[in-house]
């Protein structure tokens, strides 16, 4: 959005620099001429922040020149955040002060806007549905299977669990990759072999998590937005590189628009209103008799490289779900057919 005097600015984004699923989500909103304002939660330290209480609807905010008084906001999209950086501040103590009330005033300014206008918040709240541990507890109380699963830090216990199967997925069990020397590398999921059986000690050092593997006869990402749900079959036993963990994706495994049934699409929704989140993308398998296995929930995800890949606008279904929860708009204000179906083709960036 332009600098200016002052902004009306409808929805106020709050995310992360380096955030392309933002970038693209706010490039359509500019397509389709909806007022907003970004703020990038790392430059908050020059973000002008003013709080006036009582009365805090006259507060304001002023990011890169745009002037805004927080009672004309009329909604939040909280994205992913990143910690707020006081690079001005060369000595560390002044630094890490600096930076924990920075933190402390964003994330009590984002509470405090809750209060006044709709927040759909894919950070905060979604830390519940993070938690995979809870997911694997509750899913089945939803009627979804999964997998015979162990978390565990001791060997014993690993190894035993791996004869008891006949295959066996070993996975990280925050899902995350891991920063090393030279860039962010993704930890994938692999078969539990006997070269790393026989490095099974060094679970003392950190907790793992083991999955009894499940034969696949394809796989879904399914992301639901709202209500809405959009599935996407994923034939990753077609290809080698990605029989086990898809997001090794190759460029030729095959992906394709899979329309969910009622039953599944109640159930997915439900989970969601258990976290009470609005986006996020579940991983199923679906086995050669057609049984339907969770792996797992991923709040606030991801879908880029699944719209490229498919033409489903789901940037388009965010968009008119931030604006349908805003004071002042109604979903009736934004059309269906207003929507772009996106060309086939791009890469995939990011999978979570």
């Amino acid at each position: 959005m332009k600098s200016g005097i002052e902004s009306e600015a409808y929805v106020l984004v709050i995310t992360r620099a380096n955030d392309a699923t933002a970038d693209h989500v706010l490039y359509r909103m500019a397509d389709r001429n909806i007022p907003y304002l970004r703020l990038n939660s790392e430059d908050f330290g020059t973000t002008e922040i003013t709080l006036r209480f009582p009365n805090i609807c006259d507060s304001v905010l002023r990011i890169r020149g745009t002037r805004i008084v927080i009672g004309k906001i009329r909604g939040v999209w909280l994205r992913r955040l990143a910690k707020p950086q006081a690079c001005q501040i060369h000595e560390p103590e002044a630094r890490a002060f600096a930076e924990l009330e920075m933190d402390f005033t964003l994330r009590w300014f984002i509470d405090l806007l809750s209060n006044y206008c709709p927040v759909l918040d894919g950070e905060t709240r979604a830390l519940d549905g993070r938690n995979k541990c809870d997911q694997l507890a509750i899913v089945d109380t939803f009627g979804l299977q999964i997998p015979a699963t162990l978390i565990t830090n001791d060997p014993t216990t690993a190894k035993d669990f791996v004869k008891k199967h006949k295959a066996v997925a070993i996975k990280s069990v925050a899902g995350y990759g891991r920063q090393v020397e030279g860039g962010f590398y993704t930890v994938y999921t692999n078969i539990v072999t006997k070269d790393i059986l026989d490095q099974f000690e060094s679970v003392r050092l950190a907790p793992v998590c083991l999955q009894e593997y499940v034969d696949k006869e394809f796989e879904l990402r399914v992301t639901v937005v709202g209500q809405e749900v959009f599935g996407c079959r994923i034939d990753s036993q077609d290809t080698k590189k990605t029989r086990v963990d898809w997001r090794r994706y190759d460029r030729t495994t095959p992906y394709s628009v899979y329309t969910i049934n009622q039953e599944l699409s109640g159930r997915l929704i439900a989970i969601m209103k258990h976290y009470d989140i609005r986006f996020a993308a579940f991983d199923l398998i679906v086995t050669s008799d057609g049984r339907i296995v969770f792996l797992e929930m991923n709040p606030s995800p991801q879908f880029l490289w699944i719209e490229e890949l498919t033409g489903m606008p789901i940037t388009d279904a965010i968009i008119d779900d931030i604006l349908a929860q805003c004071r002042g708009y109604g979903a009736s204000t934004i059309g269906r057919s207003e929507r772009k179906i996106i060309e086939k083709g791009g890469e995939q960036n990011e999978s979570e």
